[in-house]
């Protein structure tokens, strides 16, 4: 029972990992360009909102970038699984995977303050929370970061990736 929860959660933080390695340069760069000079003080508060906007990226790249994480994630757990022989993953180990698949999130989330970004960075933040737990396997799976996990699912379904946390 362990083991299926600690793999649920491995592959969760992997999808996580995957979707914070990718990233969709030609959405950023069409998000940063810069918006027409302004005419007068109230359209001269614009461009400030839109390089706050430009800053956080797509829900599209979010999308994908976790979901390469979570990929990456989720090969990492198999490849452990193996090597142990028995299908168990040391804590230590486990305690790697998690904290990565956390960092990658997190760096893909970008301070994000979209559904998406707000999803994946629950999801994040229980990975990190899980890693710092003496048995990591045990501690994944918080069901705040099971509902962001199906948040982010439809989320990224519409924006076009498929994800699976």
């Amino acid at each position: 029972m362990i083991a299926v929860r600690f793999a649920t959660a491995v592959l969760a933080g992997v999808s996580l990992l995957g979707l914070t390695a990718c990233g969709d340069d030609e959405a950023t760069s069409s998000a940063a360009t810069p918006a027409a000079p302004a005419a007068t003080s109230a359209q001269a508060a614009t461009p400030e909102a839109t390089s706050v906007a430009a800053a956080e990226p797509a829900d599209k790249v979010i999308c994908e970038d976790a979901a390469k994480a979570s990929d990456s994630f989720k090969k990492a757990l198999l490849t452990l699984a193996q090597a142990g022989g028995n299908g168990e993953i040391a804590p230590a180990d486990a305690k790697l995977m998690l904290t990565d698949f956390g960092k990658h999130l997190t760096e893909a989330v970008a301070g994000s303050t979209t559904e998406v970004g707000k999803n994946a960075q629950i999801i994040a933040d229980d990975a990190t929370k899980a890693a710092a737990a003496a048995d990591p396997i045990s501690a994944v799976g918080a069901p705040e970061s099971v509902k962001a996990g199906t948040a982010l699912n439809a989320a990224c379904k519409a924006a076009g990736v498929k994800t699976n946390f």
